[in-house]
């Protein structure tokens, strides 16, 4: 191992660790990330970590170290995985806390000044920050809905350590002291969960920063671990060293163990006995079998009564070794997915925008395998599948009722997804011979409030609707046949409308539709004031504008072939309008109107006569 670095940080608040491995431009972007930070940059040290790259990484990270202040470049032999230089960057690093970043991520601007704020006040040896990912918009959603100093007895029944990535604050002297390191080796998935076991078994302090976004994963396809996870065999080999972890590692009486065992149950175990499993054929699927087998059986059969009947019914044939029976009732249920769209979009008047949308559910077959069974709901499979599970396992009625459809927002610059509160009805109705649920769902966005209480900070934010039924959730556009709905709210001008993939959208800054473009302007209700001397003032207003408080956007109109002449749409009371002065010879002249960097044409004429005054009509 080798160290390059400018002059240490005398007493860096946190020292970032980035393992390097081929670095591409990511690391430029990731380096940005770090120099925006809010936090003062002289309590901030970087170390880049190579693991024995052999291109021109190393070359680079010797210059970055020259060049850049509070940065190290250590270099390492090759051992194939992100471990080593995470744990080596550890021990070089200075500061009262960690953040280990993957080379091609992102920090959002102030995630390390809350996180180091929370920790100093809290004490806790871990803040949870709150993640995006760039490849899945519900990332994390589960997990930051509120700010906790104590997240060990979360109500939610989580695990205060989840989700078990290393892209958090740790304390330093903490990991330190009680010797956690990552799991060094060629092949060590879900390296970063057995981090997360040790974690736990340490006792670590943990708190979760749900109000200020932290941390963006960004994927851009194939990753290390990514890269074994088509090898079956591989991925139920290394999910039964992690249950194995968790039972041997952790006092069975903790919640520690309850938690971090039901994660891996419920996300990966239960998963992946499902189609993934059933696609492969002869040893590879009989050694993931063995496997899952292995590891069913450090998982105490208690744990299924927690578990939807949908999933706990796939429990209980695997449980039985009836695989065969498991593989049918996997056919059955696949492409079980819940698809919303809206059925009503306006905007209240407190400025709220309100989103009605109606979900229904459905499988490769089409419809859900459900009948009617007196006043119960019960699941239709074949006879001798349903003879080999007990009679409540087939019982779905409490399922149906717990059905849910809630509402996401997604800033399309960075990410960042936040979850709307959601009221929510469900029917359960029949439908040409079968049962069928439908969740009708309400959300209303207020735009200086929805992130956990703060506005939102983006400009275009894409909806998307969060389903669950029978234990699986689903992540889809939102969809939309809904005209633009346009308001203007206390000076900011809003836009909901349908993009081009036929889902809903907000505009919060003009960015991508504007006022004048998603309006109509009303040429026959248009005012104006004639002047003996000068341009002569008019009034054109806007028809399909929610107004709430008052509003000033500046623009400007066109009278072709006349230069631009300034103008301003006024939204006050409960109307929004056009007003300015227009001087240009006597004719007939084509308006656009600019009022957010766009032309739009009004589709209206002004005519201007011989005595200079003005009068308008649809075109």
């Amino acid at each position: 191992m080798s160290t390059d670095s400018a002059p240490a940080v005398k007493h860096p608040r946190v020292s970032i660790v980035i393992p390097t491995y081929c670095s591409g431009p990511g690391l430029d972007d990731a380096l940005a990330s770090v120099d925006a930070q809010a936090l003062p940059s002289e309590q901030i040290e970087v170390l880049l970590v190579d693991d024995g790259s052999p291109d021109s990484t190393p070359d680079r990270l010797r210059e970055l170290a020259r060049t850049r202040p509070r940065t190290r470049a250590i270099l390492l032999d090759h051992t194939g995985w992100p471990s080593r230089g995470r744990n080596a960057g550890l021990v070089e690093a200075q500061g009262d806390y960690v953040v280990f970043m993957d080379h091609d991520d992102e920090l959002y601007p102030r995630g390390l000044e809350a996180a180091v704020a929370m920790a100093d006040r809290t004490g806790a040896d871990v803040v949870t920050g709150k993640e995006s990912r760039t490849d899945q918009p519900q990332w994390g959603l589960d997990v930051f809905t509120a700010n906790l100093d104590d997240a060990s007895q979360r109500e939610d029944g989580l695990h205060a350590l989840v989700p078990t990535n290393p892209h958090k604050l740790f304390r330093r002297e903490f990991l330190l002291e009680h010797d956690v390191r990552f799991p060094e080796g060629r092949r060590v998935l879900w390296e970063d969960v057995f981090f997360a076991i040790d974690l736990a078994a340490a006792g670590a302090r943990t708190a979760v920063l749900a109000d200020v976004p932290f941390y963006h994963w960004v994927r851009h396809g194939e990753t290390a671990s990514s890269s074994y996870l088509d090898d079956l065999e591989v991925w139920w080999r290394w999910l039964a060293e992690l249950v194995t972890a968790i039972d041997e590692r952790l006092d069975h009486d903790g919640v520690d163990y309850a938690r971090l065992l039901w994660h891996q149950f419920a996300t990966r175990v239960i998963p992946g006995t499902g189609a993934r499993l059933f696609g492969r054929t002869g040893a590879e699927r009989d050694a993931a079998i063995g496997y899952a087998e292995a590891t069913l059986a450090r998982i105490p059969t208690t744990m299924d009564a927690q578990l939807p009947q949908h999933l706990a019914a796939r429990v209980h044939l695997a449980r039985a070794g009836r695989w065969d029976l498991l593989g049918e009732l996997v056919r059955v249920d696949s492409g079980l997915v819940g698809r919303a769209e809206t059925t009503d979009v306006h905007w209240d008047d407190k400025g709220r925008l309100v989103v009605s949308s109606s979900t229904r559910w459905s499988t490769k077959a089409g419809h859900l395998a459900l009948r009617r069974d007196g006043d119960r709901v019960v699941r239709d499979l074949p006879e001798h599948l349903a003879a080999a599970l007990p009679p409540e396992l087939l019982d779905v009625t409490d399922e149906l009722s717990a059905a849910r459809t809630t509402l996401v927002i997604r800033s399309r610059e960075d990410a960042v997804a936040w979850e709307v509160p959601t009221d929510r009805e469900v029917d359960v109705i029949d439908v040409d011979g079968h049962v069928d649920v439908r969740v009708h769902a309400t959300a209303r966005v207020d735009a200086r409030t929805a992130a956990l209480g703060h506005p939102l900070e983006g400009k275009v934010w894409d909806f998307r609707s969060r389903t669950w039924l029978f234990g699986v959730l689903s992540h889809q556009h939102l969809r939309t046949s809904t005209p633009p709905r346009v308001a203007t709210v206390d000076g900011e001008a809003r836009v909901a409308y349908k993009n081009d993939s036929r889902a809903l959208t907000l505009d919060l800054g003009q960015t991508k539709r504007t006022v004048l473009g998603s309006a109509k302007v009303v040429p026959a209700r248009a005012t104006t004031e004639h002047r003996r001397r000068g341009a002569d003032s008019y009034r054109l207003p806007l028809r399909g504008v929610t107004v709430v408080g008052s509003t000033r956007i500046e623009g400007g109109v066109t009278l072709q072939p006349v230069e631009r002449q300034e103008a301003t749409i006024v939204a006050d009371g409960h109307e929004a309008r056009i007003e300015g002065t227009l001087d240009a010879a006597p004719g007939e002249y084509r308006v656009i109107g600019n009022f957010g960097g766009r032309d739009v044409t009004l589709d209206t004429i002004v005519t201007v006569d011989k005595a200079g005054r003005l009068s308008f009509r649809a075109e």
